[in-house]
């Protein structure tokens, strides 16, 4: 994986073997957080066929507890980052160069979410690429806006998040 300096956006065409990346990931992960894995998912734009994606992995985790996983993230060398909205915590893995390489979203069973959310965006996109298609065009054009500002870029997309959402959830016509 190339990864993306810190606080930057760069976007890549997508590659076929970010999904082998993922399997090493979710191998590792399920090694070194053992019994505590409920599930792991790839998410991100790298998870979607077809669409430009910031060459970093997100991943998904669902634990059963939270505690053990700062440690065990820790000598694993990742960094935590926080808890960037309620139940779901972030730790990255940085190459030397200080680029992200990793992203690991980490969720509780007990507050699983924002987990869900994750998945849901994923699998609605992947099964219609016209919204993968638009959702591509709208990371074109806040890339263009914001190549050093990673925050506004992703702020950009929320809307987007939203639409996607609202239609995940509307109950289907008969």
């Amino acid at each position: 994986m190339l990864g993306i300096p810190k606080n930057k956006v760069l976007l890549v065409d997508h590659d076929e073997k970010w999904a082998e990346e993922f399997d090493s990931v979710k191998s590792k992960l399920s090694s070194v957080l053992n019994g505590n894995i409920v599930d792991i998912q790839h998410v991100g734009s790298t998870s979607i066929k077809g669409i430009m994606a910031k060459p970093m992995l997100d991943v998904s985790v669902l634990v059963k507890t939270i505690t053990p996983v700062f440690e065990t993230m820790k000598e694993n060398g990742y960094e935590y980052i926080g808890e960037v909205v309620t139940g779901k915590f972030l730790f990255i893995l940085w190459n030397k160069e200080e680029c992200s390489l990793q992203h690991i979203h980490c969720h509780e069973e007990t507050n699983s979410e924002w987990f869900y959310r994750q998945i849901q965006f994923r699998d609605y996109l992947r099964s219609n690429p016209q919204y993968a298609q638009e959702y591509e065009q709208l990371k074109q054009e806040l890339y263009e806006l914001y190549p050093n500002d990673r925050e506004s870029y992703t702020r950009g997309k929320q809307a987007f998040f939203d639409k996607i959402n609202q239609l995940v959830n509307e109950p289907e016509a008969e």
